[in-house]
């Protein structure tokens, strides 16, 4: 999953929202990790995987000082993570973390280890996690405000792969040889099979970006622009929100498989969910304990 994550990553995004959270997670994710830093004693040695840019080593040291490492599969961003402070590592994986038995008071993750492979990734948790430790995974939910949506997206963007794209490619051919009679008939082909074939609603199409892409192409077909080459960046940017989006479902369905093989292995532990202040919806299922090994 590195590849497309680098590439977002490399935006500059802090959080895995994109601009959901122009800042920092917030409401009832900061909450959460603000109070779980509580228990957190001054200078404990924390580990956070998969951090991305470091959003959740931020929420953590809001109060007091921690000796903070965030490893992430992806390559992260430099500058931002610069900011933040702690010892950030690009390319490397939960399965495999580059740290001696017992080295951490603390290991934390966010939408995270539901991506790995669980089996490996929760042995080696808790082989680096002292054996007075604490942890607190916060992990995706299907029937959540966060998963449900975003499948819906996968749905319509899979739609637009197999149903619009060779219609696309003939309308961006009409627009580059200015036959613009011609361009219009494919646009209102395009509206027809979207309207007749995906009954899944337009906030689900919206996601795949393929109404501004339309109305990209409407406002500049008078235009002498390189078509052809926005059709291919449009292209390419559905195929890396399809493999997103697949891997988000997946990990989703994961968590499961997650939060039982950590209960195996800590007899001391607490679930629940997580729930979104303003509207009350489903935001995550989490799971904090005490190492027991």
């Amino acid at each position: 999953m590195s590849d497309h994550w680098t590439n977002y990553w490399q935006q500059g995004h802090l959080t895995s929202f994109g601009n959901g959270f122009k800042n920092n997670y917030q409401g009832a994710l900061q909450q959460f990790w603000y109070s779980f830093a509580k228990k957190l004693e001054e200078n404990s040695t924390v580990l956070d995987i998969g951090t991305g840019n470091g959003a959740l080593i931020q929420l953590l040291q809001k109060d007091k000082k921690l000796n903070c490492y965030g490893v992430d599969q992806a390559k992260i961003h430099p500058e931002v993570t610069n900011s933040i402070g702690g010892v950030f590592l690009s390319n490397t994986v939960a399965e495999n973390l580059p740290f001696s038995n017992d080295e951490f008071s603390c290991v934390v993750a966010q939408f995270a280890l539901e991506y790995s492979q669980i089996n490996k990734s929760i042995k080696e948790v808790f082989r680096v996690l002292d054996g007075k430790g604490i942890f607190a995974f916060v992990c995706h939910h299907p029937e959540s405000i966060i998963v449900k949506p975003n499948a819906l997206i996968l749905d319509a963007a899979n739609f637009v792969k197999i149903n619009i794209t060779s219609t696309l490619t003939d309308l961006v051919n009409c627009l580059d040889y200015k036959e613009l009679t011609s361009a219009e008939c494919y646009f209102d082909e395009i509206d027809t099979k979207i309207n007749n074939g995906f009954k899944k609603g337009f906030d689900a199409m919206q996601g795949t970006n393929l109404p501004a892409f339309l109305n990209f192409l409407r406002q500049n077909k008078y235009n002498n622009i390189d078509y052809k080459k926005a059709l291919s960046l449009f292209m390419n940017e559905l195929e890396l929100l399809i493999l997103r989006l697949i891997e988000l479902v997946d990990a989703a369905t994961q968590s499961a498989t997650l939060l039982k093989q950590v209960k195996a292995i800590s007899t001391s532990y607490d679930e629940g969910k997580i729930f979104d202040n303003n509207h009350g919806g489903l935001l995550a299922t989490y799971i904090i304990g005490k190492s027991t090994i």
